[in-house]
């Protein structure tokens, strides 16, 4: 088996060696060290940090050039002795994008180390799904369309049924969760139903969305993930808005009935103030086809998605089950590709 190629640390200065090694730690990535740069070694990681003390040895080698260099340096006036004009003359001379000098560049290293380490991963689309009246059936289509992507579903509902899932990582885990997820822990770190990570809530107490984990779980899965879809609920709530604003599209989903449309204005209204790209989705019935909708979207001036078909088995929560072949997770798929191409466009 390949091993996936880690960050490079190219150093001899035992103090800088600690430190940047402390700084991975909080990026959740792993090091390699050399005292002297390779060709081999120089080439194959996603990034490269040398350390001051190592920039005449890299120079001298006449390594191949590439991206992703940064060079790290400490200030307190105990690493090389080179100053910082011929530390820069240097860095330019072997290719860096930046010299970052620790202790200040903490914050900037950490993020960079956690980058590097999403540098495989493909990021995909980021889709809220809200319903425009009660019972519309915006969490049936959430999940649909999570499992067809394979992708992430973000329960942001602390009202609503939670999602039963076995261990792992909930809501309530998260109250104190700031800044960069690496997408990898994220996606260890939670539940796995049907092939689709899921972040929820818990059903037998009481718990709320915290905002700033939301930002945070929201950005990872736009990293990591193929695609991140979100249940939101109808109430204009700051969790709601967060969502949709961070959404490259927000799906309405109008339920098997036209009067189900009468409040729907009222919530368009409410996304579009935070996000631009709004679509509509009907939910159809075999006595419903579902042509009114057309009407209501040209009239809103929003596009409508491909609709997908009410079935007992989805009113149940029983989606989970549905074949491949199932209508529904075919109408889920169509929807996907409608908002792919409307993404691209």
């Amino acid at each position: 088996m390949t091993e996936t190629p880690r960050p490079l640390l190219i150093t001899t200065d035992p103090l800088l060696l600690d430190e940047v090694l402390r700084l991975a730690a909080a990026a959740g990535t792993e090091m390699s060290v050399r005292d002297e740069p390779t060709a081999s070694a120089w080439s194959a990681a996603p990034l490269v940090l040398v350390g001051d003390d190592a920039l005449a040895a890299a120079t001298d080698r006449a390594l191949p050039r590439r991206d992703a260099i940064v060079v790290v340096r400490r200030s307190d006036g105990h690493g090389s002795d080179a100053t910082p004009s011929e530390v820069w003359r240097a860095a330019v001379a072997v290719g860096a994008e930046h010299v970052a000098e620790l202790p200040d560049a903490s914050r900037w290293i950490v993020d960079r180390l956690a980058q590097s380490s999403d540098g495989t991963a493909e990021g995909g689309p980021v889709i809220s799904c809200v319903s425009a009246a009660g019972g519309a059936g915006s969490s049936t289509l959430a999940a649909l369309l999570a499992r067809e992507s394979s992708g992430l579903l973000i329960d942001v509902d602390p009202f609503g049924a939670a999602i039963p899932v076995d261990g792992g990582v909930r809501w309530p885990d998260l109250t104190e969760t700031r800044g960069r997820i690496p997408p990898t822990s994220l996606r260890n770190a939670l539940p796995s139903v049907h092939g689709v990570r899921v972040l929820t809530g818990t059903s037998n107490e009481r718990f709320t969305i915290p905002v700033h984990a939301l930002s945070s779980v929201i950005e990872a899965g736009a990293r990591g993930f193929t695609c991140t879809v979100i249940d939101t609920p109808r109430a204009d709530a700051e969790a709601s808005r967060t969502a949709w604003s961070r959404s490259d599209v927000v799906v309405v989903v109008l339920g098997p009935h036209p009067s189900t449309v009468m409040r729907a204005p009222a919530l368009i209204d409410a996304v579009r103030e935070v996000c631009t790209h709004v679509a509509i989705v009907a939910r159809t019935s075999p006595r419903d086809p579902g042509t009114w909708c057309l009407a209501e979207s040209v009239e809103w001036g929003l596009p409508a998605l491909p609709a997908f078909r009410h079935d007992r088995a989805l009113a149940q929560g029983e989606h989970a089950y549905f074949t491949a072949r199932s209508t529904a997770r075919r109408n889920a798929r169509d929807i996907l590709g409608a908002v792919y191409a409307g993404i691209r466009r």
